[in-house]
């Protein structure tokens, strides 16, 4: 564990992998957290029941952290208090996924007067077919930029596992992710544990994962 001036360092991390699941983006997030040395906390978003931000920023002005009461609430103090930030998400609809999208809306409460967690150390993870991931980054980006933080490094995963694979309907659909990846063959498509790809199977996502977890353990908080 790492300590700086007798505290313990601590990082928290939001994954919105699929539902249920400890998917490539949840094990991802789960594993810098756990080799930047830091004490972690693991939340999965698509396991707790929480709504994007409601505008209402009477509410939210005064404390400069988001008041809705649901299953979220407890966790924006903690992101305030964070030392470091993990957050992961698949690519929905060529872009971060819409439950991170939400979870991103509701940091508006600290937008306000002196920006509350503005240099805040960020690391964004991403998962998805790999043609979208571009984009994905950039969406990321940009949907924190007014927020301030500090973007640290971005590690982005082709896991190439579409829906499709757990759906059951590839041998007749052409327009899902299985027909984008394999065209027609896709219909007399056999699917097999070999094509739910893992990241700790990919020497460069391991590599850029042990990277990322170096950058911040030398993160000082002054």
């Amino acid at each position: 564990m790492i300590f700086y001036k007798g505290l313990k360092m601590k990082i928290i991390g939001f994954s919105a992998g699929v539902v249920g699941r400890d998917s490539n983006t949840d094990r991802i997030v789960k594993s810098i957290m756990e080799k930047s040395g830091y004490d972690p906390e693991f939340i999965k978003l698509t396991d707790v029941d929480f709504s994007a931000c409601k505008g209402c920023s009477w509410l939210c002005a005064k404390p400069q952290v988001c008041l809705l009461d649901d299953d979220l609430l407890p966790y924006y103090q903690k992101v305030r208090e964070a030392d470091a930030i993990v957050l992961g998400s698949p690519i929905h609809h060529g872009t971060i996924s819409a439950t991170m999208t939400a979870f991103i809306s509701r940091l508006w409460g600290f937008r306000h007067v002196d920006f509350a967690i503005k240099d805040k150390p960020f690391v964004l993870a991403i998962c998805g077919i790999g043609h979208w991931e571009d984009t994905a980054e950039e969406d990321f980006r940009k949907k924190l930029r007014s927020y301030r933080v500090k973007i640290v490094d971005v590690v982005r995963h082709s896991s190439v596992i579409p829906p499709c694979y757990r759906c059951g309907r590839h041998q007749e659909c052409s327009i899902g992710g299985a027909h984008s990846i394999w065209g027609d063959d896709a219909h007399s498509l056999t699917i097999t544990p070999e094509l739910f790809s893992r990241w700790e199977n990919d020497k460069e996502t391991v590599q850029k994962i042990e990277a990322i977890a170096e950058k911040i353990k030398n993160i000082i908080r002054l």
